[in-house]
C-alpha cells in the first residue's frame, strides 16, 4: 500500500469508528487486535494486511474500495448506475437511507430476542414491493404461490404485526442521538412527508 493509499485508509478507518460513536478500545476488541495496533493503523503509522481490510469492511459495512479511498461510494453504488442525474440522486438517497435504517434497526435489536425482526420486517417490505412489480408485469407472476391481492393484504398485516413487536423492545435509547450521521434518513423523511402532504392531505 503506497503512502497516499495508507493515508486515505487511516483517515477513513478513524472516521468510520467515530461515526459509529465507539471507542478505539471497543473497535480494536471487535476487530481482534490491540488498541495500540488500531491506533497505529488509524494514524497511518503502520500498514495492515488484506485480511484486516476485509474484516474492517465487514465490520463497518462498507466496501474495501471505500476503505482504501478508491471509491467515494460506501456500498459500491454510484449515481451513474441509476441513469439520469436526478434519478440517480433519488435512488442513491434511498440506498443510503435504507442502509442507515437497517444499521439502526440492527443496533436497536442487538442483545435482545427480537433481532430476527430486522430480517423479517425488511423481507416482508421487499416482498410487498415485489408483488407490486409483478402486478405491473415487471417480474413474472409465476414466482408467487399466493394470489396477488391476498398476498399484499397478508404482507401488510404481517408488517403491522412486526411494527408492534419492535415497538415493545426495551432500552432503545442507547441508539438515540449518538452523533451518527442520519442525513440520508432525514432527507428521506422530508421527501416522504412532502409527498404525502402534497398528494394525500386535503386542505
Amino acid at each position: 500500500m503506497n503512502k497516499e493509499k495508507l493515508s486515505k485508509f487511516s483517515e477513513v478507518l478513524s472516521r468510520l469508528r467515530k461515526e459509529r460513536g465507539i471507542s478505539q478500545k471497543k473497535a480494536a476488541t471487535d476487530l481482534g487486535i490491540s488498541q495500540a495496533l488500531l491506533s497505529h493503523y488509524e494514524k497511518g503509522i503502520r500498514e495492515c494486511g488484506l485480511d484486516f481490510v476485509i474484516k474492517c469492511s465487514e465490520y463497518y459495512n462498507v466496501t474495501t474500495d471505500y476503505l482504501l479511498g478508491v471509491s467515494e461510494s460506501r456500498n459500491g453504488v454510484t449515481t451513474d448506475y441509476f441513469g439520469s442525474e436526478e434519478d440517480g440522486e433519488s435512488l442513491a438517497l434511498l440506498t443510503c437511507a435504507a442502509k442507515q435504517l437497517l444499521d439502526t434497526a440492527v443496533a436497536a435489536s442487538s442483545g435482545t430476542n427480537s433481532s430476527k425482526f430486522v430480517s423479517d420486517y425488511y423481507m416482508l417490505a421487499l416482498y410487498r414491493g415485489a408483488l407490486t412489480l409483478a402486478k405491473a408485469g415487471a417480474i413474472p407472476k409465476e414466482l408467487f404461490r399466493i394470489d396477488h391481492n391476498v398476498a399484499r393484504e397478508l404482507a401488510s398485516a404481517a408488517i403491522a404485526v412486526e411494527d408492534a413487536k419492535f415497538a415493545l423492545i426495551e432500552d432503545r435509547s442507547r441508539t438515540g442521538n449518538d452523533g451518527t450521521d442520519y442525513s440520508a434518513i432525514s432527507s428521506l423523511v422530508e421527501q416522504a412527508e412532502t409527498f404525502i402532504l402534497e398528494n394525500y392531505i386535503m386542505e
